[in-house]
């Protein structure tokens, strides 16, 4: 009943999913627009700041998963099973191997604390936690039958005052928007910059639904003893086209794995994406990109950390960082030119063409010969450096092989060309690069 709209969602959290956020971008970034999938043909990401709310450090990510079946060990079963809410919530984790390693390594907390108010009942079912992140587990129940369950004003602090040097946060709900239901089951991502130095925490939150609207307030201990980070030194450099990309360090956390890669400033060509990067045991088992939530963590133009899930429990004898492909673009070819007196694309990019040229807003056809469901720009400025806010930032679904991608902004008197620079372009680079890790 709801297919479109599933993979229009699809599309807008894989964006996100493979866009490394610069850090001096990131308190104007407000992630939105997943709503507008179900009511207009085309998809676009409009600030929003009553419901999603970014960190100074790294992007928010909403997730939606649409996950149908699972398949679980017998002891993964057992386990789940003693815990109040992971029976239900278990479908929420299916497609993330280092969280059902967690589990079923008893490596979760029951928290079991539920409030109601006015028709609405919440649960913290549990939570799986390590030095530098917290998925919490939750589940809302409404009297009445409910077509959206948004969580509005999300908050985590210590107890005790210490600062948590929050990185990155988002909220995930296995139930697609539209369907009418009386129960959402939920977690809560939190990840930070620096380790836990404190065991007691508040969550605070509201739940906004077509008929509630509440605010809810937990208290919650961490118990059990926070697993150690496994840190593997690399510094191996790697060329991939000839492009070059340098492997500081890998750090093996329970709930993720962080990988430091450094490109080299005399690239010629400028990564976008590390489409396909995955770590690898010896007998082929992979663990790959984060597949609903955030997966990197741009800390400069050539630095950045990719997040993988978690082989944390797994004690292989052979471990390799396997990379494929990136998405990549020649330097020259970073920003797009646009004349707007003559509506025309003063340096041309393979597969782009202007469609429509107004004071307040740029649209172009976009030929792909690939899949490519990305946010193509991510700033905008004049002929002077003057930097333009960008209101919307669009793209349609694939047509026969093309779509409409464009930007808004606010009508002025700009000095001409404009100057958008790329987050994403359907090009990319492709080698065998297997680093031996363990």
């Amino acid at each position: 009943m709801f297919e479109k709209e599933e993979k229009d969602l699809y599309q807008l959290k894989k964006v996100y999913d493979d866009q490394p956020f610069p850090v001096d971008k990131i308190d104007e970034a407000i992630l939105s627009g997943f709503n507008k999938a179900k009511e207009e043909p085309e998809v676009k990401n409009k600030p929003r700041q009553k419901t999603w709310l970014l960190s100074g450090l790294a992007a928010a990510v909403f997730i939606i998963g649409f996950l149908t079946s699972i398949r679980i060990s017998p002891v993964f079963a057992s386990y789940v099973s003693s815990i109040p809410g992971m029976e239900k919530l278990v479908e929420l984790i299916s497609d993330n191997k280092g969280l059902m390693l967690a589990v079923e390594n008893e490596y979760v907390q029951e928290i079991n604390a539920t409030q109601e108010m006015n028709g609405l009942k919440v649960t913290l079912d549990s939570v799986i936690a390590d030095e530098k992140g917290m998925v919490i587990f939750q589940t809302i129940e409404a009297k009445e039958k409910q077509e959206k369950f948004y969580v509005n004003d999300l908050k985590l602090e210590s107890a005790d005052g210490t600062e948590l040097y929050l990185g990155s946060y988002s909220y995930g709900a296995h139930q697609p928007y539209g369907e009418l239901r009386k129960k959402e089951m939920a977690t809560m991502d939190f990840f930070f910059e620096e380790p836990l130095k404190t065991k007691e925490f508040v969550v605070t939150f509201t739940i906004e639904t077509n008929d509630y609207e509440e605010k809810f307030h937990f208290l919650f201990t961490l118990e059990k003893p926070l697993k150690e980070t496994k840190t593997i030194e690399l510094n191996k450099t790697v060329s991939i086209e000839g492009q070059k990309v340098t492997i500081k360090n890998i750090k093996i956390y329970p709930l993720r794995v962080a990988v430091h890669v450094v490109v080299d400033p005399e690239n010629s060509k400028k990564i976008f994406a590390f489409e396909d990067i995955r770590l690898v045991d010896e007998n082929g088992e992979a663990w790959t990109k984060v597949v609903n939530g955030f997966t990197a963590h741009s800390l400069s133009d050539n630095e950045q950390i990719l997040y993988l899930q978690s082989n944390y429990f797994k004690e292989p004898k052979e471990l390799y960082l396997v990379m494929n492909k990136l998405q990549a673009v020649d330097k020259e070819d970073a920003f797009v030119r646009v004349d707007m007196e003559n509506e025309k694309i003063i340096n041309q990019l393979k597969g782009l063409t202007i469609l429509d040229v107004k004071n307040g807003s740029i649209i172009f056809t976009l030929d792909t010969e690939e899949e490519f469901n990305y946010s193509s720009f991510i700033s905008l400025r004049d002929a002077d450096g003057k930097e333009i806010e960008l209101n919307s930032n669009y793209w349609t679904g694939d047509k026969n092989g093309k779509r409409e991608i464009g930007v808004e902004f606010p009508p002025g008197s700009y000095k001409n060309p404009l100057e958008l620079k790329l987050s994403a372009f359907p090009a990319w680079i492709e080698g065998d690069i297997k680093i031996k890790v363990k």
